[in-house]
């Protein structure tokens, strides 16, 4: 089915070519929306797979807030990240060594190009770490609403700078939108507490002099700064997937940054045993050296949670070869929408979450970040992307 939809919608394709050579006619575009039609079915038969991916974006970002600040054995961002992004990273690179063969191409990444691939892997540690903590703070929605559209405009300015892209009037207008969405969801929240939100790392209250229309919490700090993290991560990993498959690239960004979050957790814990030498169990994890069914409890849901990642990670970088950066990032970026409508039902449904104080504000800055992520890669949406 697929071979075949690409050859009928290439025959047409070519034809419309030489009947018109390339002019500039009102019928020629006419056929060319006919054939971006004609097409549908071979987009959706490739981009399935991203919608598997936000849609795993959106159950992982509501996990780490449940397992961050609703269970009874409330498990630190820290110590969440590291481990399940790590084991993430492993099953992804046996993935791409064992199922798909790919010793010789991981090889060679890890010779050639371990300076791109190791900054990529630490900004993308930054910015899973921030991430995590920052849902802890402000919950899973506000932190999709705030980083979503942000990194996206971020991606596009890096790669005006550094990638010398041209940046047209229409990404101009998306960037726009998507910063306004941005800014309608740092409002969403219209009242300042005392809550763990507005608390530093060092525990002190870390709340902007703003007026309380427009707060900036320490947790929105992070999603921002989570923004930047993966931004940047994705500027060298576009280097990357220039010259390697993205599955390597993928799975070896994943292990990396999997294996720097494990050093910030041993930092983490070496730092709080300094303060608190005499305590049963730290602030990283709060456990009882008597209970090993609690400790075989923890273990068995920081393994079945690092699926999540392993799934995200290989449908993203399935997605990245299938339809393009620019399709994959704006199916990507609907996990925003999921994760808000997700969480207003379960809240509907008797399931405490965490979120925003003005929900009509979170909604209307949803979608208008979304549509700006969208008018942003819209010219790339064409038949040109999806046909290889």
């Amino acid at each position: 089915m697929k071979v075949g939809v690409e050859i009928y919608v290439n025959q047409v394709y070519g034809l419309i070519c030489r009947i018109y050579n390339g002019k500039d006619n009102q019928n020629e575009l006419l056929l060319f929306y006919v054939l971006e039609v004609l097409a549908l079915p071979l987009l959706i038969q490739k981009s399935w797979v991203v919608f598997v991916y936000a849609i795993t974006i959106s159950i992982e970002s509501i996990v780490i807030e449940y397992l961050t600040t609703r269970s009874t054995i409330q498990v630190s961002p820290i110590l969440l990240s590291a481990i399940s992004i790590t084991l993430g990273g492993i099953m992804l690179m046996m993935v791409t060594l064992l199922v798909l063969k790919k010793k010789e191409g991981i090889a060679i990444l890890f010779l050639k190009s371990w300076k791109n691939l190791l900054l990529a892997s630490l900004f993308l540690s930054i910015g899973i770490f921030t991430w995590y903590d920052s849902i802890n703070r402000i919950g899973a929605s506000k932190e999709l609403l705030i980083a979503g559209p942000l990194e996206i405009v971020i991606i596009v300015l890096l790669a005006r700078v550094f990638l010398r892209e041209t940046l047209k009037n229409i990404h101009i207008i998306g960037i726009a939108l998507a910063l306004f969405g941005f800014v309608l969801a740092i409002m969403s929240d219209s009242s300042i507490s005392e809550d763990k939100e507005n608390i530093g790392w060092n525990g002190l209250p870390n709340v902007s002099t703003l007026p309380n229309t427009f707060n900036i919490t320490f947790g929105d700090m992070e999603a921002i700064l989570s923004a930047f993290g993966f931004a940047l991560g994705v500027l060298f990993l576009t280097k990357l997937v220039s010259r390697h498959s993205s599955i390597e690239v993928a799975s070896s960004s994943m292990l990396i940054s999997g294996f720097i979050l494990v050093g910030f957790l041993i930092l983490g814990l070496l730092l709080d045993e300094m303060q608190h030498p005499s305590t049963s169990g730290t602030s990283i994890l709060t456990y009882s050296t008597e209970n090993s069914q609690q400790l075989i409890l923890i273990v068995v849901i920081l393994i079945l949670f690092s699926l999540l990642p392993f799934v995200g990670s290989l449908s993203y970088s399935t997605g990245l070869s299938r339809i393009g950066a620019s399709l994959t990032a704006t199916i990507g970026s609907s996990s925003i929408l999921i994760t808000l409508v997700a969480q207003l039902l379960l809240v509907e449904a008797g399931v405490p979450s965490n979120l925003p104080n003005n929900i009509f504000l979170a909604v209307l800055g949803g979608i208008i970040g979304f549509l700006g992520i969208y008018i942003i890669h819209m010219r790339d949406y064409s038949l040109y992307s999806t046909r290889s």
